[in-house]
């Protein structure tokens, strides 16, 4: 059930900034219409610095970039909301005390911060190539039924879209970071604390276990004690490392995606030069100009941006367990 709602969360946030993008690119056709601009005079960085606009044309402008912001988010939010598993029996059946609940809240919302985070750059991407490919099969249908009339309103709007889309992503990427990814490596290090103190004075132990004045039934009892106790810090230091080591390859899979802002650039920028040849040319022929649209649309298919390496940070309660190194029993810690 959890996946069907975040397909249907995803689906509507793609509508949602589709149909936002169409009002959009309308919007610029009537200002380039109002002002008689060229087509590179409508493009976002300089349409803003228009002096002739309106206060209210300046505003719809940039509502662009908080509109599509805020639908990401929303997005990101609710399908983060779906997915991740509720702590709250979790929490009950240990019988966790205060200060170990505090523990493990800031662990589990460091984690839904950075997944979050996640959600938030795959459905931007994946939107990217969502609406490419609706433009694409738009204008497909337009040159199959030869409908010059409506071919020559979708280029300019389509043109428009790749553009600001291509601009918006670029901003997006070049400012994305993985939220929360701070406080849990500040967490760790207070974790990662507490076991090696509790490594030193276990060390300490074992030194005092050995001496002479202690009974050898005493001395037995409390080394394997000890050796039990050394074992479970190992374990819980080893689980904080291979924790933080998935959370570091993330990282590094979004710094990946980021090595692709030279080639949104490049779609970006070929997509206003397609407006340049666009008005020089569409006295020769729209359905022409249309088709050569079409053709350099189909370069953005080629980005590969991997998405399926962008795997979502995982934190079953088991791993809560592991990581804070709370007992099933009593729900205490060992290393408090």
């Amino acid at each position: 059930m959890g996946g069907e709602l975040i397909e249907l969360e995803k689906n509507a946030g793609y509508q949602a900034i589709l149909t936002y993008l169409q009002e959009y690119t309308r919007k610029i056709k009537d200002i380039q219409e109002k002002y008689a601009l060229s087509n590179r005079d409508i493009m976002s960085p300089r349409l803003i610095d228009n002096p002739r606009l309106t206060q209210e044309e300046l505003a719809a402008l940039a509502d662009l970039k908080l509109r599509l912001d805020a639908i990401i988010n929303e997005v990101a939010e609710r399908v983060e909301k779906h997915r991740v598993t509720s702590y709250d029996d979790y929490l009950q059946r240990y019988e966790l005390n205060a200060y170990d609940r505090l523990r493990v809240s800031s662990l589990v919302s460091s984690v839904r911060d950075i997944n979050k985070s996640i959600q938030k750059i795959k459905f931007t991407v994946e939107n990217f190539s969502r609406c490419n490919r609706f433009i694409i099969n738009e204008l497909d249908q337009c040159l199959d039924q030869g409908d010059v009339s409506r071919s020559r309103l979708l280029v300019l709007g389509n043109i428009l879209l790749i553009y600001e889309l291509a601009n918006y992503m670029i901003n997006f990427l070049e400012d994305f970071k993985l939220d929360g990814v701070d406080e849990i490596v500040s967490l760790s290090q207070k974790e990662m604390e507490k076991i090696n103190s509790a490594m030193q004075t276990l060390q300490k132990l074992k030194l005092d276990a050995d001496s002479p004045a202690i009974e050898p039934k005493v001395k037995e009892r409390i080394l394997a004690n000890l050796q039990d106790r050394e074992q479970a810090l190992e374990s819980f230091r080893s689980e904080w490392d291979k924790y933080l080591g998935g959370i570091e390859d993330v990282q590094n899979k979004v710094g990946s995606l980021k090595e692709k802002i030279p080639t949104l650039q490049l779609i970006r920028d070929n997509a206003q030069n397609q407006l340049d040849f666009y008005e020089i040319m569409k006295i020769f022929g729209i359905m022409m100009v249309a088709e050569a649209v079409r053709q350099s649309l189909e370069t953005i298919e080629s980005v590969a941006l991997p998405l399926d390496e962008l795997e979502l940070i995982s934190l079953p309660p088991h791993r809560v367990h592991k990581l804070m190194g709370l007992t099933q029993a009593a729900g205490t810690t060992q290393i408090g």
